[in-house]
């Protein structure tokens, strides 16, 4: 018998579950295997309440959701790719 996969009700209902218990949010592209377990030793380490999940049918990009903004906003600071268009031209 083949596994079912959970359909749109069912996952719309687990987002708005998910949004109403950890509403900081921060999506980040999906990185090389090695980059995500360093991420999810930081989580495991550092962040209280969180969960996260892939956030497009091409597993680019994931949202890491918290329960604490503080949380959020310290991850955010730590991973969240730099960018190169805020730079002073000189």
């Amino acid at each position: 018998m083949a596994k079912q996969m959970a359909g749109p009700d069912k996952r719309s209902a687990w987002l708005k579950k998910l949004d109403e218990e950890c509403p900081y949010q921060v999506v980040l592209p999906r990185r090389q295997l090695f980059d995500d377990s360093e991420i999810m030793d930081f989580l495991i380490e550092h962040a209280g309440t969180f969960d996260m999940y892939v956030e497009d049918d091409y597993a680019a990009f994931v949202r890491y959701c918290f329960e604490d903004p503080m949380d959020a906003e310290i991850f955010r600071a730590r991973f969240e790719p730099k960018d190169e268009r805020f730079k002073l031209a000189g």
